[in-house]
């Protein structure tokens, strides 16, 4: 004969009161915190910035502040070099600003190198059909200050809060195309501030000031998520545009008729 073992189930705690009718709000109420909090919120952060940048694209202040900017984040680094090292580095973006809705406490044990200032745009050339932008700066902002002179990027991701950083340094995939590629392969050359602190300008076509290795690093920087350096720079192709475009549709209802 078999032998039968019967094991408890430990017993379940009973949830309080408060976290229940705090469960019940936050799922069945939450459109109260949207529409009376964050949206109101949302209205007044992105009036400000839109405000701020057309002030900065007025004044031109960008290039001179870029050099500022990317001084004291080579001081930051210098320092780090100098004190051993004892902490690893990571970028200062709160995460509060990131895509994600993961919470990134482990920055609080990091050395968090203020990158989180660079989002402007820092100037557009016509004739060469680049911009050079800022890594922060969003595809939002990007667009919204090239459509009025007559461009758009060759790849524009489809979110205005995606970043050139992020879609640069992460997994950029949201948006391509057959012409042009994904977001990266749009891009001419990176600007990137290494771990000893040096400034390091990584180009696509090899020019005579720049050597071999900093050639390879253009092509490692993409999907790198910031291990090869911190990107400060990039600079963009662009593409004239027009106010419209004319898209046809041509329905196909077998392969037959597709190919």
């Amino acid at each position: 004969m078999g032998s039968e073992t019967q094991t408890q189930l430990p017993v379940t705690e009973k949830i309080p009161v408060i976290e229940r009718v705090l469960e019940y709000v936050l799922f069945k109420f939450r459109w109260v915190f949207v529409v009376f909090f964050l949206l109101p919120v949302n209205i007044v952060y992105e009036a400000y910035f839109s405000v701020r940048n057309w002030i900065v694209f007025k004044l031109n202040s960008a290039p001179k502040a870029h050099s500022r900017k990317v001084a004291v984040i080579q001081k930051q680094i210098a320092d780090w070099n100098k004190n051993g090292r004892t902490r690893k580095m990571c970028t200062a973006r709160p995460g509060w600003l990131t895509m994600s809705f993961r919470t990134p406490k482990y920055k609080q044990q990091l050395e968090q190198i203020k990158t989180n200032q660079l989002v402007d745009i820092l100037e557009i050339d016509k004739e060469n059909g680049t911009v050079r932008v800022e890594p922060m700066v969003s595809m939002g902002q990007l667009t919204k200050y090239l459509l009025p002179l007559g461009y758009t990027l060759p790849v524009v991701p489809e979110l205005d809060d995606l970043t050139v950083g992020g879609l640069i340094n992460g997994c950029g995939v949201e948006s391509s195309g057959r012409k042009y590629g994904l977001f990266q392969h749009t891009c001419v050359s990176y600007e990137v501030v290494m771990a000893d602190g040096s400034l390091v300008v990584a180009s696509k076509d090899k020019a005579a000031d720049q050597s071999a290795e900093n050639q390879a690093l253009f092509y490692g920087i993409p999907w790198s998520h910031g291990t090869l350096g911190f990107l400060v720079a990039a600079t963009i192709r662009i593409i004239p545009c027009k106010p419209y475009v004319q898209l046809s549709y041509v329905p196909c209802n077998s392969l037959e008729v597709t190919y």
